[in-house]
């Protein structure tokens, strides 16, 4: 922890040294941006379930939690991430970006502490409307949820974020802009749990394609995401696949409206394993009361189709390291055996106290139910705040 405070501090003085320098040489083309996320929270554990996984919310993949217990209290104060992004561009066609997340509880690998969000190399290419090549480390673009948590409109990640989409992929991505509305990405990647190739892995491919509408103010879009590929360490045949449908609509100048709805299947590579299968979505409605202050209401669900014992490969790179690559604690934890079902009911309030500078309140209580309702139905309830700086 000492040594993760010494990095982060020297480069928080780094940014400053760097600011400096680029405010002072003039066109020099260097871009400077970050956040620092704090979050506190409080959950109960259900009297009657004695393990909950990754409901709670706290235990969204983020936080150096364990899962919580029975009648177990959870408090605590986390330094969710200190973030320093750095861009370059080098003439009209080439740009390079590389995210740096400073983190006591994040990272690829043991130990935790330094995470590299993106780091990637782009290049314009002069066909048709112009296409971009992009090779590195990126954010997947899946899902209705963005992978920075300053950039919720809740403290907490939907729970479907959290367990059945990816939040950062290695490999090649291709975009093309049909229009200015309309965009297609397609991207060979590693492994969508961002683990490097194990054994005779082949890679997971994927498309983006997104339609939007209306100024930058009052965006509207609509977006698919699908992906697959042979998943499971040392596989072939073994193929997960996933699709995402999920869209923002502005009522008006006050109140705009955000739903998804995703669909993954894990084949489990045991002999007379069964696959694993996930329904989930979410509908979130945000309302301005006034220039700065916002509320949201968001619902979010998960269903366990799995008839058995099956195995998901953990798909968010977020998880507490060293937990990737292996079979999932949070999919698994929330809804365990056929017809096991998870619900998330989240109430936000944002207040943004200047510029770059937001505070966000959430209660929130998940509920799960295991196969058959044996266990009866758990209820996780809990608080948290979420004090964040951008600049």
């Amino acid at each position: 922890m000492r040594k993760l405070l010494v990095v982060a501090v020297s480069a928080l003085a780094l940014v400053g040294l760097m600011t400096v320098n680029a405010r002072a040489e003039e066109g020099s083309g260097l871009e400077i941006s970050g956040n620092v996320t704090t979050v506190t929270g409080y959950q109960r554990g259900d009297k009657t379930k004695a393990a909950l996984g990754s409901e709670g919310i706290l235990n969204d993949g983020l936080l150096a939690l364990p899962a919580i217990s029975a009648k177990s209290d959870q408090f605590g104060f986390f330094v969710d991430q200190v973030e320093l992004d750095l861009a370059k561009s080098f003439g009209e066609n080439i740009r390079a970006r590389a995210d740096l997340d400073f983190s006591p509880h994040r990272g690829i690998s043991a130990p935790a502490g330094v995470y590299v969000e993106q780091g990637y190399i782009t290049a314009n290419i002069p066909a048709g409307n112009g296409a971009e090549l992009l090779v590195g480390r990126f954010n997947s673009g899946i899902g209705l949820d963005p992978v920075n948590r300053n950039e919720l409109s809740t403290v907490s990640f939907s729970s479907v974020h959290r367990t059945l989409l990816p939040d950062n992929m290695t490999g090649a991505r291709v975009g093309y802009n049909f229009s200015e509305a309309t965009r297609l990405e397609t991207f060979v990647v590693n492994q969508l749990n961002d683990v490097a190739p194990a054994g005779n892995n082949l890679p997971s491919f994927g498309v983006n394609v997104s339609h939007s509408w209306g100024d930058e103010a009052n965006k509207n879009w609509v977006k698919f995401n699908g992906a697959g590929g042979p998943e499971a360490p040392g596989t072939k045949k073994h193929w997960s696949f996933l699709g995402d449908l999920n869209g923002h609509m502005v009522v008006n100048d006050a109140f705009s409206v955000g739903a998804e709805g995703v669909y993954r299947q894990d084949d489990n590579t045991t002999a007379g394993g069964l696959n694993s299968k996930y329904i989930g979505g979410q509908l979130k409605g945000t309302y301005k009361f006034s220039d700065v202050w916002d509320g949201t209401f968001r619902y979010g669900f998960i269903w366990d189709k799995s008839k058995g014992a099956g195995t998901i490969v953990a798909p968010n790179a977020l998880t507490p390291s060293p937990g990737l690559g292996g079979a999932s604690a949070t999919v698994a934890g929330v809804v365990t055996g056929a017809a096991g079902t998870g619900h998330q009911i989240s109430l936000a309030s944002g207040y943004q106290i200047t510029d770059g500078a937001r505070l966000v309140v959430e209660g929130s209580v998940d509920m799960t139910r295991a196969a058959g309702g044996a266990a009866g139905t758990a209820l996780i309830p809990g608080f948290a705040g979420m004090f964040a700086y951008s600049f």
